[in-house]
């Protein structure tokens, strides 16, 4: 008799999609599989999890859980997405990437730390590498970028730390003052002192073109499939939390619509992702895709419920399948991808 399979779900704040989550995927696995929330302490770097699979949902924002999962790869659990893609990746990358393979992207800058020589244990000897930014290449990159622009972290999400600025004076107060120094969030200061707690030596700031959009779609790709949404961002000032999702395929036409499956199954094929979400701003009939970086896609049903059933479903039925079949596991496709060329001292694109 053969040994019943064992996934681990690594849920974060949600409950209502994890909780259903195991139930689709006790479904599918009709008694081979089962599906449990993982529970983990101080664990030993000898022993792995006692996981055949661990679908995480939280370690992006709690390191711990992201070092335990590096080390049950290790030790053989099949872990998505693949902790050691999720380490490296970064918003600078992505842009990098997307040109490479001829997918529209708003232009992007990488820029040093606002006061690097006050940053602990950094001194000008630390930064003979760097050189410095006077007015004239300041004035380079906004022409390059243009105004209004996002100033943003190069590793981040929901977010955290996003400033759109309108021109040069803007810009500088936010990269020399409110990112590192002055108070951002003075209505709420435990949200002020998080944000200012989370920025420090390590974060990379970049420069993106604001692309202003008149339709804008939201892709999951979930295991080698693309659903496209219309979506509408929320109104973050005036208090919305949740976008707007709509299922209209109509909304970009048949030949775009296509376009947009096209760049999603691109993107995450050559990178290996396998459940991810893609976002497009389009001008006129131009999309640029703006992320692709969101491994803890929104399964929220309550957010978006026109697509909450299918998500379910094919997100169960790539679990069942990776843990059941080792062919189905696109992570394989990632040796004569990005990551396996990148690894390898070649450019993404050949």
């Amino acid at each position: 008799m053969k040994k019943q399979k064992t996934i681990g779900i690594l849920r974060g704040r949600e409950d209502l999609f994890p909780d259903d989550l195991v139930r689709a995927i006790e479904q599918k696995g009709r008694g081979a599989v089962r599906a449990e929330l993982v529970q983990v302490g101080g664990e030993p770097a000898e022993k792995g999890l006692d996981f055949d699979l661990i679908y995480d949902r939280i370690s992006h924002d709690y390191p711990m859980f992201h070092v335990l999962l590096k080390a049950a790869a290790a030790h053989g659990a099949y872990v998505v997405p693949n902790p050691f893609l999720s380490a490296v990746d970064d918003k600078f990358l992505g842009a990098a990437v997307a040109s490479r393979l001829g997918i529209p992207a708003p232009r992007t800058v990488v820029l040093p730390l606002a006061g690097s020589t006050m940053l602990h244990d950094i001194s000008e000897r630390s930064l003979r590498n760097l050189r410095w930014l006077g007015d004239e290449e300041w004035s380079r990159i906004f022409d390059y970028v243009g105004f209004p622009a996002w100033l943003k972290p190069c590793s981040a999400g929901g977010w955290l730390g996003v400033f759109k600025v309108h021109d040069r004076q803007e810009f500088f107060r936010v990269y020399n003052e409110a990112i590192f120094h002055g108070e951002m969030l003075r209505e709420d200061p435990a949200a002020d002192r998080a944000v200012r707690n989370w920025l420090g030596r390590t974060t990379v700031m970049i420069l993106q073109q604001d692309v202003p959009w008149e339709r804008f779609a939201r892709c999951w790709y979930i295991g080698g499939e693309v659903i496209v949404a219309r979506y509408t961002p929320p109104r973050k000032k005036d208090g919305e939390v949740f976008g707007r999702w709509e299922d209209d395929p109509a909304f970009v036409g048949p030949q775009l619509y296509e376009r947009l499956q096209r760049y999603v199954k691109q993107i995450n094929s050559v990178m290996g992702y396998e459940v991810n979400t893609a976002e497009f701003a389009i001008q006129g009939e131009e999309p640029y895709l703006i992320d692709f970086l969101n491994f803890t896609c929104d399964f929220n049903p309550r957010s978006i419920e026109p697509f909450y059933p299918r998500c379910l479903d094919l997100v169960a039925d790539y679990l069942v399948r990776c843990v059941l079949d080792p062919s189905a596991r696109l992570q394989a496709t990632n040796r004569k991808g990005a990551w396996g060329r990148l690894s390898t001292g070649r450019s993404v694109a050949g």
